[in-house]
């Protein structure tokens, strides 16, 4: 990952990443049992660090890369994993996710 993004490559980034590959994990997981539909990919991850660097805002990056390609009904499970994961709470609100 982090040859693929070399901004990362600190102890703050190394630790950002890899509370992402977590997350992207965590969404395996959810897959296998059944909770979500959706996957994060290695390529996502990477997409999502990208974002996350040209917005300056992971919250967003995450919710451009990944979030909205998800179910409306299963947002609220991977908004767990996201704070499980990064440790800042996504905020729902009716249909639509705010980060």
């Amino acid at each position: 990952m982090l040859a693929k993004a070399p901004s990362y490559d600190t102890d703050d980034g190394r630790k950002t990443i890899a509370a992402m590959v977590r997350l992207a994990d965590l969404t395996r997981s959810g897959f296998i049992n059944g909770d979500i539909s959706t996957v994060m990919s290695p390529r996502t991850v990477m997409t999502w660090a990208e974002n996350a660097r040209i917005f300056n805002d992971m919250a967003f990056g995450f919710r451009v890369t990944f979030l909205t390609k998800c179910d409306e009904l299963e947002r609220p499970v991977v908004a767990e994993y996201y704070q499980r994961c990064m440790g800042t709470e996504l905020k729902l609100s009716g249909k639509a996710m705010l980060v």
